[in-house]
């Protein structure tokens, strides 16, 4: 101790370099998310040449060879088979699918060998070979554009559609009726249902659905036109999957009493296939047999991951470009639930590939949305919200997907239901009435979801079948609803929030959750049948779309200003125009603004309603863009557009030169019709509409 018995002073320490500041984390993207599908299990292994060329089926791992040989044309298997024997003298043949376009033969050996061998001789043989692929393992290969003229497309799709085998008879609208029961809720526009309007869209008779899938338990309960094997010869009885797609999309028969889908005088056929460890072949030898049999829409929703061939390829463009003689058969197929984690990763995957079925730009990838808004999201044990469905930018349209009534619960008398407990029950009603049957809820998930969106597009094909599957594309998306991308607070709390990701949806109105939004098949089949319905539901006047649906029905006048021939050519008009929906929508914001002010009409000078009706006739002629009319509607387009000038003109066709001239009875006539159409501006637009479509 030093003197005094103070301590010294301890040295300062030095002080310590200052540490670099870590670089602030990149904000993430709004549209960002734990983009991550496991990997697809491709044949070639990443190589770049065509198809699976050396693995998988082609016999060089050792496995038995187990090919498909695509053809141009026709050619009998047996002088096929005779030219490959010198290479695979067991090989048999079998001819899949010889139809036009599409010529498949299966070749099968129980020696292993290259497909490079198999191809050689094929085109030793002078063979018009369109490629050779794996049977039974996936490959992201493109099969080649097939080479046929318009013409002959043309032939190929009559002869599709005269096929003997192909005959499917369709069914005549019925007269039942939906219950409204809390289970039904899909239905109805509150909910988040569909919107389903039973008197202005009808229940799809006309048309014909096609559900793919491996499970055939219950298909006696629901009355199908045809149950056809594809690819297999013993069917598969675990689950109702199959069996609940038809009911939900169609429903389980026309008699009084049997539960009724969306579309319940739609024809609906199953078409089964093996379990997915089979082959990759079933599923586009089951889509191309319902495009050559005659399918308005096919579903897809069984089991399709690691499904996607040359073949698949073949016959997606099959239904896209041939499809319902020409203008192409609508393909359905969920999106998919992928919960196992991708390596280097701790989130769940939730996310469609690219390279899956589902993403093919010619297929409608179908979400499921929640009962009350939003995605559809299932609580676990521990009470935390998870999602049931991935992600992804091919995502295109959401249906409900929510808890939904079980097509085969058979309520008793007493109200409790044989099949089983689950649904929303109740006791007797007041003063001893009897209780309504119980109903049971179903999960329906992806599955269902899509068995919706089916029925609704069977909806709008039967109100307008001239529609194109692009312009079907058009019309569902311009009438959704739109879905918010946050979570509803009810779904607290989250199992992992980077389940529910992304948060946002970009200009377009995307969101790798929701697609564009949920399918609203009131306002797309108001839109459907009619162009000035298809102006007012994108303007958002729903009901005036409705008021003038309703008017048309009633008024011969107002029926016969126009056949339903020209409407549905003028609504692909207006959809694959843009600058004739916008004319039309200005002129019906006029009669808007108009409705029940004659001073406002007054205002713009007699005959500017008419001279402006007849410059978009005019217009709606001579479109670039619009489909060509047949002679017929083109003449009825054309004398509609000569009345709508002379009458804006006040004018008449003199006897003697030919030439018009002003008429004070053609004025009267003039004054008379635009009086007329600003009075049913006011039916349109300030008549409150009794009924319960928005």
């Amino acid at each position: 101790m030093s003197q005094g018995g103070s301590r010294p002073a301890r040295p300062a320490r030095p002080a310590r370099p200052a540490q670099p500041a870590r670089p602030a984390r990149p904000a993430r993207p709004p549209w960002d998310f734990g983009y991550a599908p496991l990997p697809p299990l491709l044949a070639d292994h990443g190589s770049t040449d065509h198809g699976d060329a050396n693995h998988g089926g082609a016999g060089e791992d050792g496995a038995p060879l187990d090919l498909v040989i695509a053809l141009s044309t026709a050619f009998p298997a047996s002088e096929i088979a005779q030219h490959l024997r010198s290479v695979a003298p067991d090989l048999t043949l079998e001819p899949l699918i010889e139809h036009a376009p599409l010529f498949w033969y299966r070749a099968c050996a129980q020696r292993p060998l290259p497909r490079a061998a198999i191809e050689v001789a094929l085109t030793a043989a002078a063979l018009p070979v369109r490629y050779v692929a794996s049977a039974t393992c996936p490959s992201h290969a493109v099969a080649p554009t097939h080479p046929l003229t318009a013409s002959a497309l043309r032939t190929a799709a009559r002869a599709a559609r005269s096929s003997v085998d192909a005959h499917w008879p369709t069914r005549r609208p019925s007269a039942g009726e939906d219950p409204d029961t809390s289970g039904r809720w899909f239905l109805r526009a509150e909910e988040g249902g569909l919107g389903v309007d039973r008197a202005r869209c009808g229940g799809g008779a006309g048309t014909r659905l096609a559900v793919i899938d491996d499970d055939a338990a219950a298909a006696d309960l629901v009355d199908l036109e045809r149950a056809v094997l594809v690819a297999t010869e013993h069917l598969s009885r675990g689950t109702l999957h199959g069996a609940l797609m038809v009911a939900w999309s169609v429903g389980r028969g026309q008699k009084p009493g049997d539960f009724r889908g969306v579309a319940p005088d739609a024809s609906p056929r199953l078409y089964f296939i093996p379990k997915p460890d089979a082959a990759t072949l079933a599923l586009p030898l089951a889509i191309a047999r319902a495009v050559l049999d005659g399918a308005d829409v096919i579903l897809g929703a069984t089991y399709v991951e690691n499904c996607t061939t040359p073949m698949l390829d073949d016959a997606l463009d099959l239904a896209w470009r041939w499809g319902r003689g020409g203008r192409g058969t609508l393909v359905v197929i969920p999106t998919g639930r992928e919960a196992s984690s991708p390596a280097g990763s701790l989130h769940a995957s939730f996310s469609l590939g690219l390279g899956a079925p589902a993403s093919d730009p010619r297929v409608f990838c179908i979400g499921p949305s929640a009962r009350s808004h939003g995605w559809f999201l299932w609580r676990d044990r521990h009470g935390r919200s998870r999602p049931f469905a991935n992600r992804g930018p091919a995502m295109r349209w959401l249906a409900p997907g929510d808890d939904m009534a079980f097509p085969f619960h058979a309520p008793t008398a007493g109200g409790q239901g044989a099949g089983g407990s689950g649904g929303a029950g109740g006791a007797g009603g007041a003063g001893g009435a009897p209780a309504a049957p119980a109903e049971r809820l179903y999960h329906a998930e992806s599955s269902g979801a899509s068995a919706l969106a089916a029925g609704a597009l069977l909806l709008v094909l039967a109100t307008n079948p001239a529609l194109r599957a692009e312009e079907v594309d058009a019309l569902v998306t311009l009438t959704l609803e739109p879905v918010a991308p946050s979570v509803p607070a009810h779904a607290q709390p989250l199992a992992d929030p980077s389940d529910v990701l992304p948060d946002e949806r970009d200009a377009d109105g995307h969101n790798a959750k929701h697609g564009y939004g949920r399918i609203h098949a009131g306002r797309a089949c108001l839109a459907a049948g009619d162009p000035v319905s298809l102006a007012l539901v994108v303007m958002g006047a729903t009901d005036a779309a409705c008021v003038w649906h309703d008017r048309r029905a009633a008024d011969p006048a107002l029926r016969a200003l126009y056949s339903r021939r020209l409407a549905r050519w003028a609504v692909r008009a207006l959809l694959a125009d843009p600058s004739l929906l916008h004319d039309v929508r200005a002129f019906l914001r006029h009669a808007r603004l108009i409705a029940g002010r004659p001073e406002r009409q007054r205002a713009h000078g007699a005959g500017a309603m008419l001279r402006h009706l007849a410059l978009i006739l005019r217009k709606l002629a001579t479109s670039r863009l619009a489909p060509r009319p047949s002679r017929r509607t083109a003449t009825e387009l054309h004398a509609l557009h000569v009345r709508a000038e002379r009458a804006a003109g006040a004018t008449a066709v003199s006897v003697v030169t030919g030439i018009p001239t002003f008429s004070r009875a053609t004025a009267a006539r003039r004054d008379a019709l635009e009086a007329a159409i600003a009075d049913l501006a006011t039916h349109l637009f300030a008549r409150p509409p009794d009924d319960a479509a928005r």
